[in-house]
């Protein structure tokens, strides 16, 4: 009596169900690389606008609070301390170029289109970016006594694609 060998192997529905099941796994993985692909750019333009926005407010936060407060703070004007003077009225500059600003609000009202340095060069790479920076006392936003304890920079940088990123810091008479 001859025994019948088995055959080892798949069955065609079997075949049929792997490749329903591959067919929609690579659908979801192409659906996600597709996505990422798609949102790269943006993420690419968030970055350098906020670069461009961590270089102004570096520029800033290095001025005097007023233009009447002295070198490191002291006096601060608006104070009771010995040779203080009171804060100045004036939000942005009294005159002077954005080479020698020497205090923050002096920044209020500025917009540059392409984006440049504190001696008037471009940043390279960021044809089509804007910044407008606008100063407005601000204490009582803070918790403080009356607004002009304290200022808020608010930066808008606008993308070359038209999006708009805020950012927005306070300075202290301190």
């Amino acid at each position: 009596m001859l025994k019948r060998r088995e055959q080892a192997g798949f069955t065609l529905v079997e075949l049929v169900v792997f490749i329903v099941v591959v067919s929609l796994a690579l659908t979801g993985v192409i659906l996600v690389i597709n996505r990422t692909v798609t949102l790269a750019p943006e993420a690419l333009v968030r970055t350098r606008a906020l670069e461009i926005a961590q270089a102004y407010l570096d520029e800033i936060a290095t001025r005097r609070y007023d233009e009447n407060t002295g070198q490191g703070g002291v006096p601060r004007c608006d104070s009771t301390d010995p040779g203080a003077q009171a804060c100045s009225n004036t939000l942005g500059p009294e005159g002077e170029t954005r080479e020698v600003y020497d205090d923050v609000d002096d920044y209020h009202g500025l917009d540059d289109s392409p984006p440049v340095d504190v001696g008037g060069n471009p940043f390279p790479g960021y044809d089509g970016y804007r910044v407008r920076i606008s100063v407005a006392y601000a204490g009582t936003e803070v918790g403080l006594a009356n607004d002009r304890l304290a200022k808020r920079v608010s930066l808008v940088i606008t993308a070359p694609d038209g999006q708009t990123i805020p950012v927005t810091f306070y300075r202290g008479n301190f």
